[in-house]
């Protein structure tokens, strides 16, 4: 993630010079931040993207209306509920977990501006698409393995990841930074990291390990495991007073990214093609 301490440049921001913020409360910041362009994402994005794919969907397939899908809902039918109901549980799920990625994978995602998101966007869909697509749902029968759908389902996880770099960016610029432990922002950045780690992280971490959408012989679970220790060597570092990772770290936290990409596209291929009625 760009941080205070160690921009995607390297370099060393003046911000902690100008407020006195420790290294530790800027880590809290960091952290928070991530979940907070999470938040926003998955409601607004995730949320109406998946309302006007599945609009489209519609629009194409229109024998499909009035069939009842795998989670329940009517093909069809659109109310304020449903779409509500959509922004908040479905919506607000992906971009929690798109967060919980974001803060482990950011440091290691290099450049600034649209390239980085271009970058993030191409992990997203590595990493997020099985959730969204499996080949065996049964409402791929019901849009007779379009392949357009499934094209516009992948393009949303990329739109996903796309956003987070920077919405991550926008709220990097703008969010207060902390000068001292009672400082409002402090307790808010706080709250925010031990809600995440307490109840979003160990969702995240089954979901990848050991969720039947991620079985592959090796997980790319494990090796995001690897790239979120290096992330913690890093935090640890930058308490100590480092201003950038070290090369080694840096090479072996971009390596294990690659590593994950790699593994979430060997592991996302199938339920993409297979969606799509390719395989």
């Amino acid at each position: 993630m760009t941080n205070v301490l160690a921009t995607s440049t390297g370099t060393t921001s003046p911000v902690e010079t100008r407020t006195g913020a420790t290294p530790a409360f800027e880590i809290l910041r960091d952290i928070a931040r991530g979940g907070l362009a999470g938040i926003l994402v998955g409601y607004v994005v995730a949320g109406l993207g998946g309302r006007l794919v599945m609009r489209l969907a519609t629009i194409l397939h229109e024998d499909a209306v009035g069939l009842t899908t795998e989670a329940g809902e009517i093909v069809g039918r659109m109310t304020l509920n449903g779409t509500l109901a959509l922004m908040f549980f479905n919506g607000l799920g992906m971009g929690l977990m798109a967060g919980v990625i974001w803060v482990i994978v950011s440091p290691w995602i290099p450049g600034r501006g649209l390239r980085r998101a271009f970058l993030t966007a191409a992990a997203a869909i590595a990493l997020g698409t099985p959730p969204l697509i499996q080949r065996s749902n049964p409402d791929f029968d019901f849009l007779h393995h379009d392949p357009v759908v499934v094209a516009m389902l992948v393009g949303l996880v990329g739109l996903v990841g796309f956003s987070i770099a920077l919405v991550d960016g926008f709220l990097e610029a703008r969010l207060p930074h902390p000068s001292r432990a009672i400082a409002i922002s402090t307790i808010a950045y706080v709250a925010i990291t031990l809600l995440g780690l307490l109840f979003i992280l160990p969702i995240v971490v089954g979901i990848l390990l050991t969720g039947l959408a991620y079985d592959a012989p090796i997980r790319a679970g494990w090796a995001l495991a690897a790239a979120g220790v290096c992330t913690l060597a890093w935090w640890v570092l930058r308490v100590r007073g480092r201003s950038t990772p070290p090369r080694a770290l840096r090479l072996a936290g971009e390596a294990t990214l690659l590593v994950a990409v790699i593994l979430g596209v060997v592991t996302s291929l199938p339920h993409i093609l297979g969606a799509a009625g390719l395989i």
